[in-house]
């Protein structure tokens, strides 16, 4: 079994001026996640979290996005690294990965409180392309750590603020998400996203076969088939497909499945086996024993837990 490599993110230091932006986001994610839910479709792709319970998720997504940690601690698996991030971090996904993770040290006295924004592609492509040409990127680290600029924090609070004046939000809030966007390409985080969309980029490929795969996750798929959605060599392939994302192109499969009969199995679509054959598996045997590999349970008592966290994280 590959090791995992950990990284630990220490606390930083904060002024008396980022400090009071970063509480102010934590009061109003608090009041928004309490009144309205985790999100708002007059501005797609923002995630707002305010936990209470202690929760450990084995089997998630993160999408492409930028996020901030405003209270509290994490632990995330993804790949073979493994990391610990608090208050004040903010995260970058460059590509859609299987992850897990567990929130640490949470009570009603001592809530986790973060919120996102899935990036847009296009958004990121435009702002690359308006950049000196500066060569080819390598960076091939598709989850990125670092410290959130004040900038950054103050883009996310007028974004929040713009729910209190709803009629400023179709004009204003395309330019602070564009602003994030900016943000997030001049953090630690740049490299690897300009690898992903910038254009000619080796990377762009590889999204592209993701994507491909998030498409078609149900089928069989072969090497040969995602070689020539990527237009690559299998060698070449499976190479940059596991440099970006830590796994083969058969173990991301795999976890996507797990992860879309996981959904399956919480919408109340139907039993385990149901959810088997939903996602692709000829055996429902055989998705009982990847699941229980992979997660340490059961797909049934995963669920359970699973729905019980939903109910209860934000009591």
């Amino acid at each position: 079994m590959d090791s995992k490599t950990s990284h630990f993110w220490p606390s930083m230091p904060e002024t008396d001026e980022r400090e009071a932006v970063r509480k102010n986001l934590v009061e109003r994610v608090r009041r928004f996640v309490l009144e309205n839910g985790e999100s708002d479709a007059r501005v797609p792709g923002l995630h707002l979290s305010y936990v209470q319970t202690p929760d450990k998720v084995p089997n998630c997504f993160y999408v492409l996005s930028v996020g901030i940690i405003l209270q509290g601690r994490k632990h995330l698996n993804i790949g073979k690294q493994s990391y610990e991030y608090g208050a004040g971090s903010m995260i970058v996904t460059s590509v859609d990965m299987p992850t897990s993770y567990e929130l640490l040290d949470v009570s009603p006295s001592k809530p986790f409180v973060s919120l996102s924004l899935r990036l847009n592609p296009a958004i990121l492509a435009d702002l690359i392309a308006a950049e000196p040409n500066t060569g080819e990127h390598r960076s091939k680290e598709v989850f990125s750590i670092d410290w959130a600029a004040k900038e950054l924090l103050e883009d996310f609070n007028r974004l929040l603020r713009l729910f209190e004046r709803p009629e400023q939000i179709e004009t204003r809030a395309p330019l602070l998400i564009r602003d994030i966007h900016y943000l997030a390409l001049a953090g630690a985080a740049g490299e690897s996203l300009r690898s992903l969309y910038a254009p000619g980029a080796v990377g762009q490929r590889i999204r592209r076969v993701i994507h491909w795969m998030r498409e078609n996750f149900r089928e069989p798929i072969t090497i040969e088939q995602l070689s020539n959605v990527a237009g690559m060599s299998s060698t070449t392939l499976h190479r940059h497909f596991k440099a970006f994302t830590s796994l083969s192109p058969v173990q991301y499969q795999k976890r996507l499945r797990l992860y879309e009969a996981q959904q399956f199995l919480i919408r109340g679509e139907g039993d385990v086996n149901s959810a088997a054959y939903a996602v692709g598996y000829q055996s429902p045997q055989q998705f009982n024993r990847d699941y229980k590999k992979f997660f340490g349970t059961t797909p049934g008592k995963s669920t359970k837990v699973t729905k019980k966290n939903l109910l209860t994280s934000i009591g």
